[in-house]
């Protein structure tokens, strides 16, 4: 079987490397201590932080992604236009689930040379990006950086960025209500996540060039490129209903959401997720990822989920951004995640994690 440390992520040494830089942020938050701006952390989790600043009162939040491998399909494919939707949504998307709205973005492409081809696309997809996410682009930087960047043929490249968000609502699972309904946002693509485990398998199934091979009508390396949706603009729209906002990104449904639920020991019964996208079910086919670990890897279908007792109100928000919603669980008074599974291996079993 193939797993994600096999793939060359550690995920247990990657949360203890989180928590020493983490730690090592906190350190720091005294030098502003006693000034015009003080900052105060509201919240945390992880590297994020929810902060106050004593100007006027105003509650900022500061958040910093990249795509991360996922640059390799572009690579591959020589397509590039819609890289930025992977950037923008593990920014934007993850300032929403603390209840902030995403205002303003700035970014770091590091190179290792410049294509004027690929620097254009990467440009006219940014301008697409930022109207979906309803944010403008105020900072940036080119970093030419030689053989310190690798990848797929000539060109390469990697692309960061931190986005700066007003808090508008608390949305820490503080609200959370046994009988809320959970409403899954349907996501068609991996994301940015769980990329390293996807392409272990598919170089170990077919090789260097596995992006050439087709499935249907379409390749591989078409199906990986597939864009992450972009949810922040509809969230924010559902912010007045929502007890509870979940980024469905690295950890799953299982770590996500099963974070938001031990803040206040409970639990939730997914009965009826979307399905996978097909490129995931390959994944797990040809790398043996048995539901359960796949489910903790990949976000399975749903790249957000809503916790609400008015259901109806946020699928039809969704509906109006032109994103397919349904309600697929509840939360439950009991501790403990269940999850229907809708997976390769063992579709229909009940999931506990």
């Amino acid at each position: 079987m193939t797993t994600y440390k096999k793939a060359g992520v550690d995920v247990h040494l990657g949360d203890v490397c989180s928590k020493i830089m983490s730690a090592a942020a906190d350190k720091t938050f005294v030098n502003r201590k006693g000034t015009s701006a003080e900052i105060k952390i509201l919240e945390r989790e992880g590297l994020h932080r929810i902060i106050t600043v004593s100007i006027g009162g105003l509650r900022l939040m500061l958040n910093s992604d990249g795509i991360g491998t996922k640059v390799e399909f572009a690579e591959r494919t020589g397509k590039h236009n819609t890289m930025a939707y992977d950037l923008f949504a593990m920014l934007c998307d993850d300032a929403v689930r603390f209840g902030a709205e995403p205002v303003a973005l700035s970014n770091v492409l590091d190179v290792n040379g410049l294509d004027e081809k690929i620097i254009r696309e990467l440009a006219g997809g940014m301008v697409k990006a930022a109207k979906d996410a309803g944010v403008a682009v105020v900072s940036g930087e080119i970093a030419e950086l030689g053989a310190r960047i690798g990848g797929y043929g000539r060109y390469n490249y990697n692309w960061g960025g931190t986005v700066l968000s007003i808090v508008r609502k608390e949305l820490g699972g503080q609200a959370l209500k046994a009988g809320n309904s959970i409403v899954g946002l349907e996501e068609k693509g991996f994301r940015s996540n769980g990329i390293s485990l996807m392409r272990k398998i598919m170089e170990e199934a077919y090789g260097p060039n596995w992006h050439k091979q087709k499935k249907g009508a379409r390749t591989l390396g078409d199906l990986a490129l597939a864009p992450s949706k972009i949810y922040s603009k509809a969230a924010l729209k559902m912010f007045d209903d929502a007890q509870g906002i979940v980024h469905v990104t690295g950890g799953g449904i299982p770590g996500k959401l099963g974070r938001l639920l031990a803040m206040k020991k409970m639990g939730a019964n997914i009965a009826d997720p979307f399905r996978p996208c097909d490129m995931m079910l390959l994944c797990q086919e040809l790398g043996g990822v048995k539901d359960a670990d796949a489910y903790r890897a990949w976000n399975m279908g749903q790249g957000m989920l809503i916790m609400s007792a008015k259901p109806e109100k946020i699928i039809a928000t969704a509906a109006e951004h032109k994103i397919k919603a349904k309600v697929i669980g509840k939360i439950t008074a009991a501790p403990g995640l269940k999850i229907t599974s809708r997976g390769y291996y063992s579709p229909g079993k009940i999931l506990s994690f």
